[in-house]
């Protein structure tokens, strides 16, 4: 897998264990390193009612002790062999030194795969946990991107923070830590990527080494309908005495599987998410119009399994919020109604192209981005068809997939401030 336009070549090799398990290997020689990540299928639809944060905390655990080490004996022996480890809501990652690959698989295979959530450490994570919660809730933009999650999510469980709220977090108990450890913590529901400065053949064996005995099958993915989407503006202001005036207006988006995701991530990028000198909404509402200094739009950053999110942000002052909305619909529009430009699709085209690779350089990065490839069903050569998928895209392309996929007369509209 490889192309001239990243300059990174590689050859993945992939296994999948008689337990479910789906190992892939590569080879990056650039450094004499090597970085392993066990990530598993875990999302907000995963957790029981009334446990919201359960798999943030989840991810928070898994290095605070393992049947085989404590919280601080762990730490001393990643930091003695000068290596990191580092732990999410759906898994864990070490990069140590090639040479050291035994010790990063060993340290791996104990977070993930036999944490023992001490009681003391959960209360620590919980108190340190509610503290960034109600961090969070100081924060304007945070409050009014929470409110403009749950108008478009509803009832549906992408509508809570990942985090939980206070209450929610301080009723989580090792029990529950335990029980959704084993039920979805297993071989099925996990991919296992390892890239660096080793033979990928070697790398698979020895993964499989530690792996093979696993046991444990997770059950059916958790499905729940969504609500209807909006057929009119539905709007919620939050009243807030500060200086500044915070606006998200949107509606549900897509997921990373879609059929038109790279005609959007070209359109996004058009639109609202690339550097100035492409986002229109950039140009036209911040420097043009001086409405702000942060603003953007984007619909395809946060697809995944489910349907992420289109939202349009701006943090402005009190009085121009009504230009900045009416500046946000008539982009909106407008790349639904005219082909974008030669120009403004080569410049795009070039910059999507061009920088994707700078995100590769770091092993584990690189392993995330094979772990996108594994779970989303990408193919082993996405690497190489990535600039021609990005190249394919026309003008009308563009503008077809905005008039499918953007709703300007009918969206959710948050705006927090005086």
């Amino acid at each position: 897998m490889g192309t001239a336009d990243t300059k990174i070549h590689l050859e993945p090799r992939r296994r999948v264990l008689p337990n479910g398990l789906t190992i892939v290997a590569a080879r990056k020689s650039s450094a004499p390193t090597v970085a392993v990540t066990c990530a598993f299928e875990l999302n907000r639809l995963h957790e029981p009612e009334g446990k919201a944060g359960l798999a943030h905390m989840l991810g928070q655990m898994f290095d605070e002790g393992t049947a085989s080490h404590s919280s601080e004996e762990l730490a001393e022996l990643v930091e003695g062999y000068g290596g990191h480890l580092s732990t999410g809501g759906n898994g864990a990652t070490v990069q140590f030194a090639a040479e050291d690959i035994d010790v990063a698989a060993d340290v791996l295979v104990e977070v993930v795969r036999t944490p023992t959530f001490p009681e003391d450490e959960l209360r620590r994570a919980q108190a340190l946990t509610i503290a960034e919660i109600q961090s969070d809730l100081d924060e304007p933009r945070t409050v009014a991107s929470l409110a403009f999650r749950k108008l478009v999510y509803g009832e549906h469980p992408f509508g809570r923070p990942a985090k939980g709220d206070p209450q929610s977090v301080a009723g989580l108990c090792r029990e529950d830590l335990v029980g959704f450890h084993s039920a979805w913590c297993t071989p099925d529901n996990a991919v296992v990527v390892a890239v660096g400065d080793l033979d990928p053949d070697r790398l698979l064996d020895l993964l499989q080494n530690r792996f093979d005995d696993w046991k444990g099958s997770a059950p059916a993915y958790p499905e729940q309908p969504y609500p209807a989407d909006p057929t009119e503006c539905v709007k919620q202001h939050i009243e807030q005495d500060k200086s500044q005036v915070q606006v998200f207006l949107g509606h549900k988006g897509i997921r990373r599987t879609d059929p038109d995701f790279y005609k959007l991530r070209v359109m996004d990028h058009i639109l609202g998410s690339g550097p100035g000198f492409t986002s229109r909404i950039a140009r036209k509402l911040r420097d043009e119009q001086g409405l702000c200094y942060a603003v953007g739009a984007g619909i395809t950053g946060s697809a995944g399994r489910e349907p992420g999110l289109f939202s349009a942000y701006i943090g402005t002052s009190p009085g121009q919020e009504q230009q900045a909305i009416e500046g946000f619909l008539a982009e909106m529009k407008l790349i639904r109604e005219e082909p974008c430009t030669a120009q403004e699709l080569a410049d795009v085209q070039a910059y999507l192209t061009g920088s994707f690779v700078w995100a590769l350089e770091r092993n584990a990065s690189l392993a995330g981005f094979l772990l996108r490839v594994e779970r989303f069903g990408l193919g082993e050569d996405y690497l190489d068809r990535l600039p021609e998928l990005i190249r394919a895209v026309t003008p009308e392309d563009v503008m077809e997939s905005a008039r499918k996929h953007l709703h300007p007369d009918a969206y959710y509209l948050v705006t927090l401030g005086p």
